[in-house]
């Protein structure tokens, strides 16, 4: 659950096939599809940062890539799934809020691995931050209109599949820009939470 005074949300199991290349045989595509496993996750903790402000609790949004200082969002996810296979692809979503920025400025944010255990209640100050390492994820967008945001976080997980002593989760941030940057949900005030798809091979 998502520690949190004021929410707390479950896991979700989601089954579906990965499109598969159209010159396998049609029985080996099926036994395929049958092998393969979509878990939708969303945060078992969750916590955000801001260097110019202490943060108490976790907000409505967080905004990245702004003028106004550096955003972070922390996020850990269940792990359940490594006991039914191995990790062929991860997604990571965010939702943006239904504020608009007019800026249509490009963004340019990474996903890290976290290399230190962290939990919710400790991160307040930027100073707080736990360090950061490899392997990194990226993804470019424009701050409007709002969209959501979707980075691909394979590699992170794969690792962290095969580290679990070392899976301390991730972070999302995105370097100060000229404008108001760009706005995303928590899930602490009715709106979706961050979530994680895991496509696993069994």
């Amino acid at each position: 659950m998502i520690r949190s005074a004021r929410a707390s949300c479950a896991a979700l199991i989601v089954f579906t096939a990965l499109p598969l290349s159209s010159c396998q045989p049609r029985h080996a595509a099926a036994a395929r599809q049958a092998n393969v496993t979509r878990w939708v996750l969303t945060p078992s903790a969750i916590a955000s940062l801001s260097s110019v402000r202490d943060t108490l609790g976790v907000p409505e949004e967080v905004r990245l890539g702004n003028a106004f200082g550096r955003g972070a969002l922390y996020l850990k996810f269940p792990n359940y799934w490594r006991d039914h296979g191995r990790p062929l692809r991860a997604l990571l979503t965010l939702t943006p809020t239904r504020d608009a920025s007019s800026d249509e400025l490009a963004i340019s944010i990474e996903a890290w691995q976290v290399k230190s255990d962290w939990q919710p209640e400790e991160l307040r100050a930027w100073s707080d931050k736990p360090e950061l390492g490899p392997p990194f994820a990226s993804a470019s967008m424009t701050s409007a209109p709002p969209r959501e945001l979707r980075i691909d976080v394979t590699e992170l997980v794969r690792f962290a599949a095969q580290n679990p002593e070392r899976d301390f989760g991730l972070a999302v941030l995105a370097r100060g820009g000229p404008g108001q940057g760009a706005a995303f949900t928590t899930g602490m005030a009715g709106g979706s939470a961050p979530r994680l798809e895991v496509d696993v091979a069994r």
